[in-house]
């Protein structure tokens, strides 16, 4: 029988508890680690989740022609760590080029656009604006803001946040004991292949693309603009308060061409319009910051442009709401990075320096205020912690027994949210999501307002994360009175 055989045969009959062992691996290695005093059980997945992996890679690279393989050292990498059973190791190759493919694709689509967006995600990254800047996004931010400009479907960047958290968690980029199989590893790798590392912008996507670079390149005829401000009233309010949010930056940025402003000022009141309240509320807090900050050309250039928009009403010259939107964006990053539940305790700590004597949340932050509270109360559903910082829940819970109906509103508007929504079929997070539903059923008045939260604590467990879509919740939601 020819050695190879042997080894085959020897590899089939060995034992399920020395598959996971370097000794079956390499003997030598074994040895040379043994005297060093490492460990050298439980360290590689065992050999039959290995050869789920190389069964079922071929047919998992489909997406990828034959000349971008030749470039894709990092599925050399991946196959390679997946064959020894280096899972962990192979995990973190492959979420790093889907990083750093989607960078590509936001480097090819409009940056400008994309730090907009990514700073209403998270202050940390406001003054962000090269291609190198990219890097400082904090991968959480940079799916959420790929998702919020169209590059990436909700399906899909629910898979990528999943792949996400499975790399923070159990992959080689933090120390873990989690353990991966080799279908978990090959699904991973389908999907970071097809919906990021060779996706492309959809129709719409390109279309908003197309607008940036004509806004700042070249005069729109006024004749065009009812044709694109009706376009934009299409997308979904998200995407225009986003775009609404970025018309506002390019306007106020000193650096603009009078053309660039001319053509924001034609379309912007119309945009205007179809914007959501609370995108208009931030857009006049932006005004007390900069009075406060004695910026003077920006607060001059947010007074044109409410003029413009007629949104003189939406002025907030309190700056404590500029201060706690900046800290809110802060404590959310720290939330959706790796030890939330050691991290968040100071962040949570200093939000009510910002906020007035009287402790109601200024108007203008109210929204993010609701968003990020709940969000960090209700956790992200793992660990002994169950996702929480025990530190920062008494502020959590004592902002939370501050609501008024103005801010129970906004937390039923949540459901809507897909961010909010993703991890709430988690069963730690359904518990403390219907935890902190029940504690604003006690207090509510507002029949409309009950009937939404009885429907939040009567749903089938697992199942508030589709909350947002179903007829009943949408029909109860629809008549509660927008907060002011």
């Amino acid at each position: 029988m020819a050695e190879s055989e042997k080894s085959n045969q020897l590899a089939i009959r060995m034992p399920s508890e020395l598959a996971s062992s370097i000794e079956a691996f390499s003997p030598a290695m074994a040895g040379y680690l043994a005297t060093l005093g490492l460990p050298t059980e439980n360290v590689l997945s065992p050999i039959e989740e290995r050869r789920k992996v190389i069964a079922s890679l071929e047919s998992a690279l489909e997406p990828l022609s034959y000349s971008e393989r030749q470039k894709a050292f990092y599925l050399t990498r991946f196959a390679v760590a997946a064959s020894v059973g280096l899972f962990n190791g192979a995990l973190t190759d492959l979420w790093n080029e889907t990083m750093a493919a989607l960078r590509s694709m936001v480097a090819r689509f409009d940056l400008g656009y994309f730090f907009s967006v990514a700073e209403k995600i998270s202050s940390r990254n406001k003054n962000f604006q090269t291609v190198e800047d990219l890097e400082q996004v904090a991968d959480h931010d940079l799916l959420e803001a790929c998702r919020r400009i169209g590059l990436l479907s909700d399906v899909n960047h629910k898979r990528l946040e999943h792949v996400n958290y499975m790399r923070n968690h159990a992959s080689s980029a933090h120390p873990n004991q989690n353990e991966i199989d080799g279908f978990e590893l090959v699904g991973w790798l389908t999907n970071c292949l097809r919906y990021a590392i060779t996706a492309k912008p959809d129709h719409s996507v390109i279309q908003v693309k197309q607008l940036l670079e004509n806004i700042r390149s070249q005069a729109i005829p006024a004749s065009d603009i009812p044709i694109i401000c009706q376009d934009i009233a299409h997308l979904s309010v998200e995407r225009i308060d986003d775009l609404l949010w970025t018309l506002f930056g390019i306007y106020i940025d000193l650096r603009q061409l009078p053309q660039t402003k001319s053509n924001i000022a034609q379309m912007a009141r119309a945009v205007w319009l179809v914007a959501s309240e609370d995108r208009k509320y931030e857009i006049g807090a932006r005004f007390g910051v900069y009075r406060k900050n004695a910026d003077i050309p920006r607060k001059d250039a947010t007074a044109e442009f409410l003029n413009i928009v007629c949104g003189n009403s939406y002025k907030d010259e309190d700056s404590l709401a500029g201060e706690l939107i900046d800290k809110l964006g802060t404590l959310k990053t720290v939330h959706y990075d790796t030890n939330n539940f050691y991290n968040e305790y100071a962040h949570a700590k200093v939000l009510g320096e910002s906020l007035p004597v009287s402790g109601a949340v200024p108007r203008a932050a109210r929204a993010l205020w609701v968003k990020v509270i709940a969000t960090c109360f209700v956790g992200n559903g793992y660990g002994y912690r169950e996702g929480v910082d025990e530190g920062a829940l008494p502020y959590y819970t004592h902002y939370i027994a501050a609501f008024s109906e103005s801010e129970t509103i906004e937390f039923a508007h949540l459901f809507f949210d897909t961010e909010f929504a993703t991890p709430l079929d988690r069963t730690k997070c359904d518990q403390r999501l219907r935890q902190l539903a029940h504690s604003l059923r006690l207090k509510s008045t507002n029949i409309y307002l009950q009937r939404a939260l009885d429907l939040m604590l009567a749903a089938p467990q697992g199942t508030l994360d589709r909350l947002g879509i179903t007829a009943a919740f949408k029909q109860a939601v629809q008549y509660i009175p927008k907060s002011k």
